[in-house]
């Protein structure tokens, strides 16, 4: 139901003249040599299309645009003079940004009533070809639109915009073929936010949404979305305590004790991998001179979402967005050799963009979150060898922290036919000069003659691709390729995996660069005692620690595996007469490196346990009489389910459970 078709078109062809009648309801656009069409589109050359299935994950997110364009059309019906800003689709959900007074969700029946009375008109979303000049006119009682126009057309420029009905957006596209095809679809919260993220800009309106192809997957999904409410890991990190956000520090995660615990715990298992397999640690700066980020190509790209601030000397500098300027730094402090290769260094490293305020959420996404990252300074012969040794790492790691879960692998490649989006060599074709590290930003000169007759040339990007292709279907993974979804300076290998509420997380990354050691002029010497260029590998396992402990919160409800949990035992007597024992079982477990926490206070036994409950311990620890009288311990695991042990056999037990990182509780 779900797959796409694949089918020959001939140039000029419509890309909707190829679709059988059977397959009309389901098929939304095309996609030829990794580019999204509109059916009403036609082909530039011959050759083999992809038919995109509206259940399809590209179906799925067409639709979602689709949807937000259909609530901007029912917001400006509804609200006179209220002024559609952005969209955005992310996942499951879509929102749009809006210059308009404030509602609430009291007001969704209305809109939503709006939206199906336009859906239900089947009208057709129709794509015009207009240029930059046509374009502002059109737009021109939309200031934030006139912004977009300008931010992304040059003068003389034709780009799309997309009529239905009485509504206009200025748009890339794909879209639904009509509005019929929008059938099942839900408004879900509202907030508040600042054009641009910016707080001295005007307050916006953001309006969340979801859409899915039929009611079934709609209702569904809401069912799992009620679950993941309850399971939202800014409540239970409020229930037991790990972690908060402060205004005085807006978007930045400040660890409690119990926070601190499970980020650690997570640090000291990474630094345990990293040792085995050949990872050194290593710490670098926060923040450097800006020109270290000139140097690697960061600021062009990131200055937006950097935090840069200037020194009462007048240098420039900048909270660092990334790591591997810093491991590059090490790396160039001697002269390696072949026979040292490969270098790879590992680090917590903690690091700074700037989201804007309507999009921060938690610690899914915090202006300050801090990676396991690594960069392996690679000969080319090493890359096949050290990208499938990570392969074969990353679902052990997953299985032992999150049990058994799935995993799904993603390729992203460049997208050749907008090369100004990433970092490449460039060949004169006047002189021949070959120069690279150049962004296709602005116009580009040779450095040699100065010619601006350029071509671009792709075969380091293409060893690279080949590569991580190779090491993925070596160990006969399945894999989706995804053009155009490459980092700026490299491709890369995206490791998915599966919580426990069917969600798929992007945790793990593969990056190979072949253009940061140009930039920074790294070099070994190789067995004929020649300089030559290493190969950057850039890894992330867990990806961020604080997105992570958001997903394993969310994923465990709280209860973590007792190696992770900030309280591994909670010590109750039943009574204050007990207390001297109660105390003596405590100090045993922590003597033995058990996080226990015990209670003296003069509750009840069902009181202190109902306190208890909302932390998540792992086991809660009940004396009396008896356990007193034979040195034992009632311990109830999360599952309520009852034991006796003799004291120091618990604690064997619970420590063996421990050290093995078990999933499972002991009974």
């Amino acid at each position: 139901m779900n797959s796409n078709i694949t089918a020959r078109i001939e140039k000029g062809q419509r890309y909707s003249d190829i679709i059988s009648d059977r397959a009309k309801h389901l098929i939304i656009a095309a996609k030829q040599n990794g580019v999204l069409h509109d059916l009403d589109d036609t082909a530039s050359e011959s050759g083999e299309v992809e038919l995109i299935n509206i259940y399809s994950d590209d179906g799925l997110k067409i639709l979602r645009h689709s949807t937000a364009h259909l609530l901007a059309n029912a917001i400006v019906d509804l609200y006179p003079g209220a002024k559609p800003n952005t969209s955005n689709e992310d996942s499951d959900v879509f929102y749009y940004d809006f210059d308009m007074p404030p509602i609430s969700v009291d007001d969704f029946p209305k809109i939503e009533e709006k939206m199906r009375e336009i859906a239900s008109k089947n009208l057709k979303i129709e794509k015009i070809r207009q240029d930059k000049n046509a374009m502002l006119e059109i737009f021109k009682d939309n200031p934030y639109k006139i912004d977009k126009i300008n931010e992304n057309l040059k003068d003389g420029e034709i780009s799309n915009i997309y009529r239905q009905g009485n509504y206009i957006e200025f748009c890339r596209g794909p879209h639904v073929p009509s509005t019929g095809y929008i059938k099942a679809f839900k408004l879900l919260s509202v907030a508040s936010t600042n054009y641009e993220g910016d707080i001295n800009k005007q307050k916006m309106v953001r309006i969340y949404g979801t859409s899915f192809p039929d009611q079934k997957m709609l209702k569904d999904f809401l069912q799992r979305r009620e679950e993941a409410m309850k399971r939202d890991h800014r409540k239970i990190g409020q229930e037991m305590d790990l972690f908060l956000f402060d205004e005085r520090a807006p978007g930045f995660p400040f660890y409690t004790p119990n926070g601190a615990i499970i980020r650690n715990e997570l640090i000291n298992y990474m630094r345990e991998l990293n040792e085995k397999n050949g990872w050194e640690d290593v710490w670098t700066p926060h923040a450097y001179r800006d020109i270290i980020w000139k140097e690697s190509g960061h600021y062009d790209k990131y200055k937006n979402d950097m935090f840069l601030f200037k020194l009462s000397n007048g240098d420039d500098y900048g909270l660092k967005p990334m790591n591997c300027p810093g491991h590059i730094a090490i790396y160039q402090r001697s002269v390696h050799s072949y026979r040292e290769m490969p270098i790879k260094y590992s680090e917590a490293g903690t690091v700074y963009r700037y989201e804007k305020s309507g999009e921060m959420g938690g610690l899914t996404r915090p202006r300050a979150f801090t990676i396991d990252d690594g960069h392996g300074f690679l000969r080319p012969d090493q890359i096949f060898d050290e990208v499938s040794s990570l392969i074969k790492i990353i679902p052990d790691v997953f299985r032992t922290i999150m049990g058994e879960s799935e995993i799904s692998y993603d390729l992203s490649t460049i997208d050749k036919s907008n090369p100004q989006n990433y970092l490449l060599s460039y060949i004169c074709r006047d002189c021949g000069e070959k120069f690279e590290m150049r962004a296709a930003s602005g116009v580009l000169k040779c450095p040699k003659c100065g010619s601006t007759n350029l071509e671009v040339d792709f075969s380091m990007w293409d060893n690279a691709t080949d590569n991580l292709r190779s090491a993925l279907e070596d160990l006969n993974l399945k894999y989706k390729e995804n053009p155009g979804d490459a980092a700026f300076y490299g491709p890369k290998i995206d490791i998915h995996v599966k919580d426990a509420l069917g969600r798929f997380w992007q945790l793990s990354t593969i990056q190979l660069d072949f253009f940061m050691p140009i930039n920074f002029d790294l070099t070994y010497v190789d067995s004929d005692g020649k300089k030559s260029r290493p190969v950057i590998l850039h890894r992330a396992i867990y990806g961020s620690y604080e997105r992570f402990i958001a997903i394993l919160l969310e994923h465990f409800n709280g209860k973590m595996p007792t190696w992770l949990s900030p309280v591994q035992t909670y010590v109750v007597p039943v009574s204050e007469n007990y207390n001297d024992y109660a105390s003596y079982v405590h100090s045993e477990l922590v003597k033995n490196h058990i996080r226990s926490k015990l209670d003296l206070s003069g509750n009840t036994i069902s009181k202190k346990i109902k306190l208890i409950r909302p932390m998540r311990v792992s086991y809660i620890i009940v004396v009396g009489e008896k356990e007193k009288i034979s040195n034992t311990v009632s311990v109830r695991n999360r599952k309520d389910k009852t034991r006796s042990y003799n004291l120091q056999d618990f604690i064997s037990e619970i420590n063996m459970e421990i050290k093995n990182r078990s999933i499972d509780q002991l009974f």
